[in-house]
């Protein structure tokens, strides 16, 4: 009997030594799931600010490519004003790429104070040359061709090219709606003469031209400053990047120790 009894004592003690073996392999594997799970997310902070930061880097870049072609618009506008008084006039024909800097001083609510109907004409004879068919333009296809025919006859600006009157197969009169000899197009080189004598034609005081030149420094500067407080943002995403990529090497190190553990 009392043998019976020791046997049945070790059994429930071996019964809860393998309990507790287990309970404490379970607690283990817990842990060590845990630290994987922290892990993970770690590694995801660390993922969602390193992309961030990237974005920044985007858009510093942009930046940085405006305020170039800030820069590129003012030595342009410089360049044209160079040793004029402020109640003098210049004609647009002085400013090298016309059409960019007027879109660009446009896009930032910036106006020259060139006629705006003289504006219009040159942008809409440029799209009709883009858009030629082998050197030929048809007249009727001309974006807005009866208000460039009024802009240039209330002008008083020059019609006549190189080509009119001797060129005896296209000719710019059909802008003038000279019908009677039956031209239903223009040349390319014609169109393009009447936007140089538009040009010609339009002008504009310098001291609307250093008042734009002012406009767009600031707007640089704004830039700049703007740039400055990204690049703050960058070093502060970067930081939390660092920061997260070590706590999650730490928990992967952390569960390492668990496994090695588990396996002794």
């Amino acid at each position: 009997m009392t043998q019976i009894t020791n046997n049945t004592q070790v059994d429930q003690t071996n019964q809860i030594d393998q309990l507790n073996q287990t309970g404490r392999r379970n607690s283990d594997i817990d842990v060590n799931s845990i630290e994987l799970m922290f892990a993970t997310l770690q590694n995801d902070l660390a993922k969602e600010n390193r992309d961030a930061a990237k974005g920044k880097i985007e858009d510093i870049k942009k930046a940085q490519q405006e305020q170039k072609q800030i820069s590129n618009a003012v030595v342009e506008l410089r360049n044209a004003i160079t040793g004029m008084k402020e109640d003098s006039n210049i004609t647009a024909d002085k400013i090298e790429h016309l059409n960019d800097v007027i879109k660009m001083c446009e896009g930032y609510g910036i106006k020259l104070g060139f006629d705006e109907k003289q504006l219009k004409a040159v942008e809409n004879l440029t799209t009709a040359i883009k858009n030629a068919d082998n050197g030929q333009i048809e007249v009727s296809k001309i974006p807005g061709i009866n208000d460039i025919r009024s802009t240039l006859k209330n002008s008083e600006i020059n019609y006549n090219t190189k080509h009119y009157p001797n060129y005896t197969n296209i000719s710019t009169r059909d802008l003038f709606g000279v019908k009677s000899v039956g031209w239903k197009h223009v040349s390319v080189n014609d169109a393009q003469e009447l936007i140089d004598n538009i040009r010609a034609k339009m002008n504009i005081s310098v001291a609307s031209i250093n008042s734009a030149i002012t406009s767009l420094q600031n707007k640089q500067e704004t830039i700049g400053s703007d740039t400055q407080q990204e690049m703050l943002l960058i070093q502060d995403l970067m930081s939390k990047v660092s920061s997260y990529s070590q706590g999650a090497i730490g928990a992967i190190n952390k569960s390492g120790d668990t496994l090695t553990a588990i396996v002794r």
